[in-house]
């Protein structure tokens, strides 16, 4: 199952190195990668959160469409120019450094994230603690995963 959420604003970053700066700002030990050109995202945007490699697909979208046909029962109160995707899979760090990317990205172009799995418009800050719990319950996974290995590998016949 994917999730995604997207940032809308009426103005993008110029670059990569920007939206980084907007980043570092926001406090978040999230690097991004700057071999891609700001332009050209599409696909996997390769990232680090707390010294872990992850990463979450980044593209640029049609704010109209996506206006038209929103991925969750939204109103929009204005018609925003700009839309930016983020998506990702199971991976809870992937999750965690896209939501902190989208609240810095927002935070930058005086935008607003739309989060498709809660159905409602987030704040920037409100993202950054989701990015924090999403991080800080992996360990947590990680607990129940050996205890069910473990479980299974008493049970399993010999």
């Amino acid at each position: 199952m994917s999730m995604e959420i997207y940032v809308l604003s009426d103005r993008q970053l110029s670059s990569m190195e920007a939206w980084q700066t907007a980043v570092d700002q926001s406090g978040v030990a999230l690097r991004l990668s700057t071999s891609t050109p700001f332009a050209d995202l599409h696909g996997v945007l390769p990232v680090v959160l707390d010294q872990r490699p992850t990463g979450f697909e980044c593209d640029h979208f049609n704010a109209r469409e996506l206006m038209e046909d929103p991925p969750a029962e939204v109103e929009f109160d204005r018609a925003w120019a700009c839309a930016l995707a983020f998506r990702w899979g199971g991976d809870v760090y992937a999750g965690a450094s896209a939501y902190a990317a989208a609240a810095a990205y927002a935070v930058a172009t005086d935008g607003v994230i739309l989060d498709c799995e809660e159905g409602q418009f987030i704040s920037a800050q409100r993202a950054v603690e989701i990015s924090r719990e999403l991080a800080q319950s992996q360990p947590m996974i990680d607990e129940a995963v050996r205890r069910v290995l473990e479980l299974y590998k008493k049970q399993a016949p010999q």
